[in-house]
């Protein structure tokens, strides 16, 4: 199959003659590793970058990726209810009400969530994830479209993970088992088996939780190191139930409570996703190749307070980059990515937990495209970065059925010509400082213009922004620091709030500024191998100043506000000690100050101290650990609802102390 030829004719504008890629097509297949703008994450990377080992990630407990992620600077990770995640990376959780939006998230290699940007998180298990990489802010479009950051997520290459089975048991009727095995194959890589199960009765009534992930990976081949072809299958069956949020006197009086009429709906969500996807990379002298191809589909079933949700859906697309090293110092990237989605719809009355009548079906034809190219320059000890993308979008929405209202075919289509991403580094000894400038651009997700209530937002527009950033890195064997400030103005900024039946609506907000400080510090104090103990210590601050530059809403001027959602400071610190003998323990603390909840700055989520803290012994193969959360026994709201117009609906709370119990097993 003429891989490159067909993308040529999808894209015909790309640089690269279709001869050229004929005579590349025998070198040239889909992706194996991922790395930050396809460069080996070092301390020369001009960009602010953080990343998660397995280790790290396996740290307190693997029920979801909220306790690792929530250590990095400029990252929030919330859990509204259990299993319904939000993440805000280096911004207020604005447009995403629920789920994971504006970002754009990788898996293996493989784009991972829907044309215009919204990510089912959920649909993985930590037993999926081995390896997580975080772009802060827009890429510049390397990434596709988005202003917030880029998540790039892996699992370990198959030849490298021992088997391994964890059993954990807690608070809430929580329970974990995960299994992770692996053989040689005749290709030189491995077949792979990651089983990963988890449940839970949750802290809130109506808040249980049930996830069964099912991940087979093969290597088809592996000729030498560097070069290989895998192929990846992930099935995830999801079920949880949505209590709700909680007005302030609710909150107060009883933060375990559901919300009024979620039982009696049986409010939940309940999911089947398949996605397969192929993988590889591939080298020939001063050209390398890395291509992903995937398809998936899911069948999602949404009873809620005020109606009943059923959807169907069928993707597929690929990611093409390729990289040519022109000098001993010069490389230039450049590549493509292509997302299509159908969706069938229908939205029907909730009476009692079952479908009632008909409100209105649609059929959807998702389409998100995008070019993306890079010059890297690295002279001595500078390095100097040029990028450039353009990205399109569109939707043709055909309503096929509606109660009221018209029917018939409508399109909506965002496009950014253009994004720019200009950085320069220099290393100076130990040191490395750099600038950078990036443009971001996110169009509406599919469920920020077409709504539960019915409506189409063909008014709503694209977000626009330019993020102009300092950073500097210093590390020697014991001691690293890195520092980065930032400002991003944004125009057209989405937000979120909700109408009387509670209905989750977007508009535009204007102008905003979001400006802010990160700095990060860790330092191994004692090494093991000398003092017979390790003991290790982190640190990080963030500092957010994030306004609205220019928003009016009728005749309200919400103009020099802060924007809902976004912590003013947050305090992340970490001990992590091992001894000789075999044991360990791990302590961390988090303070988050308190979030504006409205656009009025009125309702406030209030500051709260957050301990985490997990004690184990290792002997031979085996783990032995006990975990507890929330040792502090604060009374906090960790995901809550913002801007809503009626009801004062704002809280989600989050557990009271909760603890685990654990066993892992690895292999020889």
């Amino acid at each position: 199959m003429r891989y490159l030829s067909l993308l040529f004719l999808l894209f015909p504008g790309t640089c690269v003659r279709a001869q050229v890629a004929d005579t590349l097509l025998e070198y040239i297949a889909p992706l194996a590793t991922v790395r930050a703008y396809g460069i080996p994450l070092t301390s020369t990377l001009a960009a602010p970058v953080s990343s998660l080992t397995e280790a790290e990630l396996d740290r307190y407990d693997n029920s979801s990726l909220l306790s690792a992620l929530n250590r990095l600077p400029g990252v929030r990770f919330e859990e509204r209810a259990t299993a319904s995640y939000r993440i805000a990376i280096r911004g207020a959780s604005l447009r995403s009400p629920f789920g994971v939006r504006n970002t754009q998230v990788y898996w293996n290699g493989i784009p991972y969530g829907d044309p215009g940007g919204d990510v089912p998180l959920n649909f993985l298990d930590a037993v999926n994830i081995d390896r997580a990489e975080v772009i802060r802010g827009p890429a510049g479009g390397f990434y596709g479209p988005g202003t917030a950051g880029t998540l790039l997520l892996r699992t370990s290459a198959l030849d490298e993970h021992r088997p391994e089975a964890t059993i954990t048991a807690g608070s809430y009727g929580f329970f974990r088992a995960e299994v992770k095995a692996g053989r040689a194959n005749a290709t030189g890589g491995a077949n792979q088996l990651r089983l990963g199960y988890q449940r839970t009765d949750g802290y809130r009534e109506h808040s249980a939780m049930e996830r069964f992930t099912v991940q087979a990976s093969s290597t088809l081949r592996a000729p030498r190191p560097g070069q290989r072809t895998d192929l990846h299958a992930l099935y995830s069956k999801l079920d949880y139930e949505l209590p709700g949020a909680l007005t302030p006197e609710q909150f107060a009086d009883d933060p375990r409570q559901a919300r009024p009429g979620s039982v009696d709906k049986n409010a939940s969500i309940h999911y089947h996703n398949l996605l397969l996807g192929l993988t590889d990379a591939r080298q020939l002298g001063r050209w390398s190749s890395e291509l992903a191809l995937y398809t998936t589909g899911f069948y999602f079933d949404h009873p809620f307070n005020v109606d009943y949700k059923r959807e169907a859906n069928l993707g597929g697309g690929f990611r093409l980059a390729l990289r040519r090293d022109l000098h001993q110092d010069l490389a230039l990237t450049f590549g493509t990515e292509y997302r299509l989605q159908y969706r069938m719809g229908q939205n029907f009355s909730n009476p009692a937990g079952a479908p009632g009548e008909l409100n209105f079906a649609d059929e959807i034809f998702s389409r998100q495209g995008l070019r993306f190219g890079q010059l890297v320059y690295t002279p001595g000890a500078w390095d100097f970065h040029l990028g450039l993308s353009n990205t399109g979008l569109s939707y043709a929405v055909d309503r096929t059925f509606a109660a009221s209202g018209p029917t018939g075919q409508t399109d909506f289509r965002a496009r950014r010509p253009l994004a720019l991403r200009l950085a320069a580094g220099r290393t100076i000894g130990q040191h490395y400082v750099y600038a950078s400038r990036a443009d971001g651009f996110s169009p509406p997700t599919l469920d920020e213009f077409r709504t539960n209530e019915g409506s189409l937002n063909l008014a709503l527009d694209p977000e626009l922004g330019t993020n102009y950033e300092l950073g500097y890195r210093y590390a020697t064997g014991r001691f690293s620091a890195e520092a980065s400030a930032f400002y991003f103005a944004l125009r057209e900024a989405i937000t979120s709030f909700t109408d009387d039946r509670g209905t989750q609506l977007f508009r535009n907000a204007g102008r905003t500024r979001q400006q802010g400080l990160e700095l990060a510090l860790s330092y191994h104090l004692l090494r093991q191998a000398q003092e017979g103990i390790d003991l290790r210590g982190a640190a990080n601050y963030t500092f957010y100043d994030f306004t609205y530059r220019e928003f009016q809403r009728g005749t309200t001027d919400f103009s020099g506000q802060r924007i809902p959602g976004a912590a003013p400071h947050t305090v992340n610190l970490e001990v992590i000690t091992a001894l000789k003998n075999g044991w360990f323990l791990d302590l961390f603390y988090n303070f988050t100050d308190a979030i504006p909840l409205d656009d009025a700055n009125e309702v406030r989520a209030s500051a709260y101290h957050f301990l985490r803290a997990s004690l184990g012994y290792r002997t031979g193969r085996l783990t032995f650990f006990a975990a507890g959360a929330n040792l502090l026994g604060e009374k906090m709201s960790f995901g809550d609802d913002l801007n809503p117009q009626f009801g004062r609906r704002y809280f989600q709370p989050a557990p009271g102390r909760n603890w685990q119990l654990g066993v892992r097993l690895a292999g020889r």
